[in-house]
């Protein structure tokens, strides 16, 4: 008579055991969830960090601390420790609503130092290491553990609504599915606008994004390759989402072309529904920028803003930009002074001056500059010369001149203020550059930092460099550019 698979009851979930090979896969969780058959007993393992015996390389659940076969002590599986990677700056995942401080900028918590600081200038085939190929798209990427307990790779594709997640052990993406069918909703046509929240839970996280049904609420479940979705809004979503003030908010189209607010509290409370004067822009809304007493999405028309008034009420605005200034957004992102003011780059008449304008005011304060600068949200670059502080000063630094290298920021880290960018060599000006859509550039890429050496640690030579992106996972930065075949990673110092 052939033995039959045991199954055990165990804290960790319901588990079966093959008597004959004394191997042990993972039915469901403890909350009930069915671990999906595509997934490897090692895929599982890591995911939930469950025990090994490193002598046999067998997999145990984490309720065994001893190896029933051996006796010998089991060892946890930890992947990695990273911290959550929100894209598409790196912000950190959110345990309420309520936003705290200033946010998206340019800016990410993590530290970005790398473990080879050696100012070598290298190829980009001398990259650290790769992620397995995806299929053709334009791709963020989110770290989080969703609802396990290692921190896991996902990739977001959200012109197509697809999901897919990085096996730690099998090295595959593998995409999620929705249970009843179906993909998420596309997103924003305006990339530069595309950006996202997570909303952290006890076993889970919501992810918040654009699309053309609104304001999506996606759970993800990695054990089961699932996802569950809500839509909220009934209409085209025109900006990204921002977590403020007790509810996540997203601007969407609304009847007779105006602009409605929607926000979406947390749990199962209705959206509030937030009617504004607005008019709905051509191209649709920049990323938003927001403290905590006010949001503001920028467009080509003008700024849509959500403010608390003395009663604590939310109400919007909407502010037409200054008689014969337009803001440019190929620049970067707004800069944030020392007093807490949002400042957007707008050009004077047709292209004939650049004036730094003080958003969400009816009167705004005004600073002219003398050439293009490109930032992150704190640190500006004019040409290759690094400005901190006010982008309307000059750099302390004043060089020759002679060199028709620019560098383009991609991101700058909370800490030591450093900026990992592009050096591009532009004979013409970083406008024409900027503007040069079909091309090939060769970039280098910059670590700069305060009290530290400039670091050059990589080349791409593909179009428009400045779409690269980048992302902090296993201990390593990653760069992504839709061109490359793969993303490439470098070690960051422990």
């Amino acid at each position: 008579m052939e033995e039959q698979t045991e199954c055990w009851q165990l804290r960790s979930g319901t588990w079966y055991r093959d008597p004959k090979s004394e191997s042990w896969r993972l039915a469901t969780t403890s909350n009930g969830t069915v671990a999906n058959a595509k997934l490897s007993t090692q895929d599982v393992g890591r995911m939930i960090r469950a025990n090994r015996d490193t002598s046999s390389g067998q997999w145990f659940p984490s309720d065994f601390n001893y190896s029933p076969q051996t006796g010998t002590r089991l060892h946890v599986s930890i992947t990695c420790l990273d911290s959550p990677w929100v894209p598409p700056f790196g912000a950190s995942a959110l345990s309420d609503i309520t936003s705290p401080l200033a946010r998206g900028l340019r800016q990410t918590p993590a530290r970005l130092t790398l473990a080879r600081s050696n100012g070598r200038s290298d190829p980009a085939s001398d990259a650290d290491r790769t992620l397995p190929a995806l299929p053709p798209g334009q791709y963020r990427f989110l770290v989080h553990k969703f609802d396990v307990a290692s921190p896991t790779l996902m990739a977001i594709e959200s012109e197509r609504g697809n999901l897919l997640v990085l096996l730690p052990e099998s090295k595959s993406w593998i995409p999620l599915e929705r249970p009843t069918g179906g993909i998420l909703a596309e997103g924003l046509k305006n990339s530069r606008g595309w950006r996202m929240e997570v909303v952290e839970g006890a076993r889970c996280a919501t992810l918040y994004f654009p699309t053309a049904s609104g304001l999506a609420a996606v759970t993800p479940t990695l054990i089961g390759l699932s996802y569950a979705i809500e839509y909220f809004g009934e209409g085209l979503a025109l900006g990204g989402p921002v977590a403020w003030a007790g509810e996540v908010w997203l601007p969407v189209l609304g009847e007779k072309g105006v602009v409605n607010l929607i926000g979406k509290p947390r749990g199962a409370a209705k959206p509030i529904v937030l009617p504004t004067s607005a008019p709905a822009p051509k191209k649709g809304f920049e990323a938003p920028v927001f403290d905590p007493l006010h949001v503001i999405w920028p467009s080509e028309e003008g700024q849509l803003i959500v403010r608390l008034d003395r009663n604590g009420k939310k109400e919007s605005d909407w502010i037409a930009w200054p008689d014969g200034l337009r803001p440019t957004f190929l620049l970067g992102c707004p800069y944030l002074s020392r007093s807490g003011s949002f400042w957007q780059l707008c050009w004077r008449g047709q292209n004939e001056s650049l004036k730094y304008v003080q958003m969400g005011k009816l009167r705004p304060e005004r600073a002219a500059i003398d050439a293009p600068r490109l930032g992150t949200g704190h640190i500006s670059y004019k040409k290759e010369q690094r400005i901190e502080g006010d982008p309307w000063w000059e750099p302390e630094q004043v060089f020759d001149g002679a060199s028709s290298e620019v560098v383009v920021p991609l991101i700058e880290s909370e800490l030591e203020r450093a900026v990992v960018g592009l050096r591009i060599d532009a004979p013409q000006g970083v406008l024409a550059l900027l503007e040069s859509d079909k091309e090939r550039h060769r970039a280098v890429l910059q670590l700069q930092a305060e009290n530290r050496a400039d670091v050059l640690f990589g080349t791409l030579s593909v179009t428009r460099p400045w779409l690269t992106s980048l992302f902090v996972y296993d201990a390593h930065l990653w760069v992504y550019h839709p061109e490359l075949s793969q993303a490439l990673g470098w070690k960051l110092e422990s």
